[in-house]
């Protein structure tokens, strides 16, 4: 019986080691004026190396917007997109994580959305602006 006992506490061992990357246990993404703010947090990380943060206007097409080194186990993180938006009045964007790991192999978080809009004081003053050309 202690045979198969330590047999099977080795196996364990040997699985779980073998085991790479992230386990995510949340990701959002909010409104924050005119730009996106995505919050996550982890769980286990184990050989794990960043998040590339990507952005769609479609939900299909991505590109890449942003990029976290991973800080360990049991961390929360978060990226506010800056990058210049065309949006007039309202737009939804699409946001995903790109998980990648010590090695080079990845996956991909699914998808969240936000939808954006300009303040009021920025379309006023586009008016204006136009009103002087």
């Amino acid at each position: 019986m202690k045979r198969w006992f330590a047999l099977f506490v080795f196996a364990a061992v040997a699985v779980s080691s073998a085991f790479a990357g992230v386990e995510l246990l949340s990701l959002s993404a909010d409104p924050l004026g005119d730009h996106a703010r995505l919050q996550w947090r982890t769980g286990q990380e184990i050989e794990f190396d960043k998040f590339i943060i990507e952005r769609s206007s479609d939900g299909v097409y991505f590109l890449p917007v942003g990029q976290i080194d991973a800080r360990g186990s049991f961390s929360e993180y978060a990226f506010t997109d800056e990058s210049p938006l065309d949006v007039e009045r309202e737009r939804t964007f699409f946001y995903r994580l790109k998980l990648i790991n010590n090695d080079g192999t990845f996956t991909m978080s699914l998808p969240v959305e936000v939808s954006l809009s300009f303040s009021a004081v920025q379309q006023t003053w586009g008016s204006i602006k136009a009103m002087f050309r």
